[in-house]
């Protein structure tokens, strides 16, 4: 690995909080949170891709490897909210869902 793609593997990674970082920022705008993943991967394109630029990215694997560290930074993001709002959730989320494992329905 040389230096330049040891610094687009850091710019696809140390992303994931920027990215994080906007998705919420854009939240008071866009209330249907099922877009979020889809906003979080477009930004992870949009700096991927301008951080490519900025590297001199001139070969076509340059800007595939740009894609692709941009839609693992995007949804890595997303998962990260999904998982940070689990845990913010926590007991909240078992007492809409009374049923436990172990336990049966009236209905079963």
């Amino acid at each position: 690995m040389d230096g330049n793609d040891f610094i687009t593997s850091i710019v696809a990674l140390g992303g994931v909080p920027l990215i994080l970082g906007l998705v919420q920022l854009f939240k008071p705008f866009i209330k249907d949170t099922r877009y979020y993943p889809l906003i979080a991967v477009s930004f992870g394109l949009v700096i991927n891709f301008i951080a490519g630029w900025a590297l001199g990215a001139d070969v076509p694997s340059d800007w595939i490897t740009a894609l692709f560290n941009g839609i693992i930074a995007g949804l890595a993001a997303s998962g990260l909210y999904s998982t940070g709002s689990t845990l913010k959730e926590g007991s909240a989320a078992d007492k809409e869902n009374p049923l436990h494992e172990g336990e049966r329905h009236e209905t079963d």
